[in-house]
């Protein structure tokens, strides 16, 4: 639940942030485009001056052109107007379109604005009555109309054919700001959405991870609360054997729960950098011939294992690594088939000696290969693993991991489903 609203509300957020930058993005668009039409609309009246003061000045002769009354003002576009007015009606003479063009274009020139124009004449109703090419299109850019009668029935305007090019130049900054703006937020976002989805999982791992541990210590607990009862009830005083039996039940499984107890402070404290190694040159051929005729005799299947120590001398904590191979023992012991196979092996490399357990076991997926290091990662396939017959919540790879952590080193895992699993400890040759 708390992932989905978060989820809605970051999606509110991004849609919110895309459509205040579209906004500002348009309203910068418009603020340019009006700015570069106004400036060629300027020119624009200015070219019609000159076209309409030099025709006056051919076509009037020595007559004086008489204007009729302004407009109550003497603008530049006021005086087009008048002019253009009166030579229409006095002397039948029409302004031209190509002069005008040839006025604009030297002056669009002067101005660094695209020369790419049509000039219209348009009625009161912005119909086009003419024109000086057919080069415009419905993507053109119209400046403000110029009139020409002083009924306004007549106007001439500017189409800028293709200002796209000056448009980019001088919005692509802006967009690329905004783009880069949209991108930062969106990483934001998805990394937010990336961490909630992370923290939500690792709760729920706790919380598998917890009825996980609490059900394995139950079995154990519930044996030595059982022995207890027996040997309490007097009931096998008399009887030797089967009270050793209880005994030894008892004694095993406290020290079961003490080493699981033992393993979970020793997690932390390498988690935490608290736990301090000592290392020096142990041999470790005696420790895996130790930790293999353990294995043997605990195992209730045929069990095999054999070992090819190129390198028998390694830089380590013998406790704590002792510990990390009977993990991986344990592991190809509890994950295996009807028959165990388990080699074990060591080479040399430049950095490191590479410590190697494989096994002909069930395997792991590929899914499952990404968390099974992690503290709670068997709490999330426990339950199916325990359908399988194999007890136990994880702490044993997690341990491996955080004890080669603390080495210098790491440790890799190679399998293949219904194949088989193997292990790697890289133990750095010096630290």
């Amino acid at each position: 639940m708390h992932k989905n609203r978060y989820k809605y509300v970051s999606i509110v957020s991004a849609v919110a942030v895309l459509l205040l930058l579209t906004l500002y993005m348009w309203m910068t668009y418009r603020s340019v485009t009006k700015d570069m039409t106004e400036r060629a609309g300027n020119q624009l009246t200015w070219a019609m001056f000159y076209e309409s003061y030099t025709r006056a000045d051919l076509v009037t002769a020595d007559d004086t052109l008489s204007l009729s009354e302004a407009r109550g003002n003497i603008s530049l576009a006021s005086s087009v107007e008048g002019m253009n007015d009166a030579l229409s009606k006095d002397y039948q003479s029409e302004i031209s379109l190509d002069t005008v063009a040839l006025y604009v274009d030297s002056l669009l020139s002067v101005a660094d604005i695209n020369r790419n124009v049509t000039i219209l004449e348009v009625d009161s109703n912005k119909n086009v009555l003419r024109r000086n090419n057919e080069l415009n299109t419905s993507w053109s850019l119209l400046t403000r109309p110029v009139s020409i009668r002083r009924d306004q029935s007549r106007a001439i305007q500017l189409a800028l054919n293709n200002p796209y090019p000056e448009l980019a130049q001088k919005l692509s900054p802006l967009f690329l700001l905004s783009a880069f703006i949209l991108g930062f937020f969106a990483i934001i976002i998805v990394q937010l959405l990336k961490f909630i989805t992370e923290q939500e999982q690792m709760a729920e791992l706790r919380n598998d991870f917890s009825y996980a541990m609490v059900h394995d210590m139950k079995s154990p607990l519930s044996s030595i609360i059982m022995g207890a009862h027996f040997l309490h009830s007097g009931k096998v005083d008399d009887k030797p054997q089967i009270k050793e039996k209880y005994y030894t039940i008892i004694e095993e499984e406290a020290e079961h729960l003490l080493a699981l107890v033992n393993k979970l402070l020793t997690i932390s404290k390498l988690e935490n950098k608290k736990l301090i190694l000592n290392k020096w040159d142990i041999d470790i051929e005696p420790i895996i011939a130790d930790l293999i005729e353990k294995a043997k005799a605990k195992a209730d299947k045929p069990l095999e294992i054999i070992t090819d120590l190129k390198i028998r001398n390694v830089l380590a904590d013998e406790q704590y690594l002792t510990e990390a191979i009977a993990n991986l023992l344990d592991n190809a012991i509890k994950y295996s088939k009807d028959e165990i196979k388990i080699k074990i092996s060591s080479i040399d490399t430049d950095k490191n000696v590479l410590l190697k357990v494989r096994d002909n076991g069930i395997g792991i997926t590929k899914e499952e290969q990404q968390i099974i290091f992690d503290k709670f990662g068997r709490a999330a396939i426990h339950e199916k693993n325990r359908k399988g017959g194999v007890s136990g919540f994880g702490l044993g790879l997690n341990y491996v991991d955080q004890v080669m952590q603390a080495h210098g080193g790491k440790v890799t895992v190679s399998s293949e489903k219904d194949k088989f699993s193997e292990f790697t400890l890289y133990i750095p040759k010096n630290v």
